[in-house]
């Protein structure tokens, strides 16, 4: 108002600090660790094709590398709900499995054994979450029905002849299965219905 400044310095009027949350910060370790994944995967690729093209090595490398940024920018990093981490852990680890599979020659072990039981043991997981904390139904129920739908993923890759071994798939299938039967069972009216919708029984 008196138009003339108040001081020639002008850090004197910084009365703020640089305001800097927690989650500026965190996304800025999710940048980093996505600039090193990548940093890595490309490192890889060109010293595998500049030495020996025949033997592709760099997927060793490629799978755990990927597994690990989703591992840390979203399992450890993110709020997400647990839920949704438990999926991407699945999907993540399968995808990996996959992967480290085919660079070992392809056997499929990871479809036949290893898939399955995951997707068993990630179901379970879920189940034991919403079993202890009973008000969680509504918020667990979309991701029970992912698990739900993914515990039918090994029976169909059996009926393409991508996996030869049923019964780690059938298993797998069965406990999807009682699962369902389980969540229209013992869950409440309003709930039930809600399953009984998205199944479209």
């Amino acid at each position: 108002m008196c138009k003339h400044k108040l001081s020639e310095r002008t850090d004197e009027n910084e009365y703020y600090p640089v305001y800097e949350t927690k989650i500026k910060r965190r996304h800025f370790v999710q940048r980093l660790v996505l600039f090193i994944a990548i940093f890595t995967i490309s490192t890889s690729v060109l010293i595998n094709l500049l030495t020996n093209r025949n033997e592709l090595w760099f997927l060793y490398v490629l799978g755990p590398v990927l597994y690990g940024v989703l591992f840390i920018n979203h399992t450890i990093l993110s709020k997400a709900h647990t839920g949704s981490k438990v999926i991407f852990q699945v999907i993540a680890l399968s995808v990996m499995l996959f992967i480290l599979d085919a660079a070992s020659g392809g056997s499929r072990w990871s479809i036949h054994y290893v898939i399955p039981f995951l997707v068993t043991l990630a179901t379970l997981f879920v189940t034991i979450i919403v079993l202890r904390k009973p008000m969680k139904w509504r918020e667990y129920i979309g991701y029970m029905t992912t698990m739900v739908i993914l515990g039918f993923l090994p029976v169909i890759l059996f009926l393409s002849s991508w996996s030869t071994v049923l019964w780690p798939s059938a298993a797998t299938a069965l406990y999807a299965l009682l699962t369902l039967i389980g969540m229209i069972l013992f869950s409440e009216k309003t709930m039930k219905n809600e399953i009984v919708r998205r199944f479209h029984f």
